[in-house]
């Protein structure tokens, strides 16, 4: 009894570990959002970074990167950026909308929320966005944004004509049309995905989950990890 009771244990926690692993992130990926930012920022294309889950449980809680498996959101012609933005979705203040109609399609970072309204709880840790915030690629060396479990904007929501749930990541100008200007990169998730007992909530975490197509090719990803390195140096 002892013995068949142990192999029980063994091939749940197996369950556990594989619904943790194959039963939260689906991918990341890139939707357009906006031309030429609705006539105000002739020559640019707005796009917006989702995670896709398989269930309406699960939440992403983190989003990052900590040397090697470094974090990093690319563009070849770099990123747009509103002088009354910030860099996370907690700076842009829709009141102000009216004013400076062009900080709709500013670039920044998030979990589930767009703007000041809705982003109270989003809290960044170790995120250096001097180059960023300056329309260079943002590179994320030792660094997480975060939402508490459990948070609302930490689950998915659905998407007109898309399978699934989506929790929106980030929000990105780039300069140019179509797909050679749509950023790329990699990104370290985490969060928590429902588990087989009711009410369970089973950790996941998944490192280098890339998106979007390098620039000038596919092999340029492997260079990330040395970049990261490089942007931490020179920051030194």
């Amino acid at each position: 009894m002892q013995v068949t009771s142990c192999t029980s244990c063994a091939l749940i926690a197996m369950l556990a570990t594989s619904t943790a692993a194959n039963a939260a992130l689906v991918k990341l990926h890139m939707q357009q959002f906006a031309v030429d930012g609705n006539g105000g920022l002739p020559g640019t294309t707005t796009w917006q970074l989702f995670a896709e889950f398989d269930d309406a449980g699960d939440q992403l809680t983190s989003v990052g990167g900590a040397y090697p498996t470094v974090g990093a959101i690319v563009s070849t012609g770099g990123f747009y950026q509103n002088p009354f933005g910030g860099p996370m979705s907690a700076h842009i203040n829709p009141a102000i909308f009216g004013i400076f109609p062009t900080l709709y399609y500013d670039s920044w970072v998030t979990i589930g929320g767009y703007d000041t309204w809705d982003s109270a709880t989003l809290v960044s840790t170790g995120l250096n966005t001097t180059a960023f915030e300056a329309g260079g690629d943002f590179f994320i060396t030792n660094g997480e944004w975060t939402r508490p479990q459990n948070d609302p904007y930490a689950f998915g929501q659905v998407l007109a004509g898309l399978p699934n749930w989506h929790v929106l990541v980030g929000q990105f100008t780039t300069f140019g049309y179509g797909q050679p200007s749509a950023p790329w990169g990699q990104l370290n998730l985490s969060g928590y995905s429902t588990g087989f007992l009711a009410g369970e909530q089973v950790p996941w975490s998944v490192n280098e989950v890339m998106f979007g197509t390098p620039v000038p090719a596919p092999a340029t990803m492997a260079l990330l990890p040395l970049l990261g390195l490089a942007a931490r140096r020179r920051r030194r």
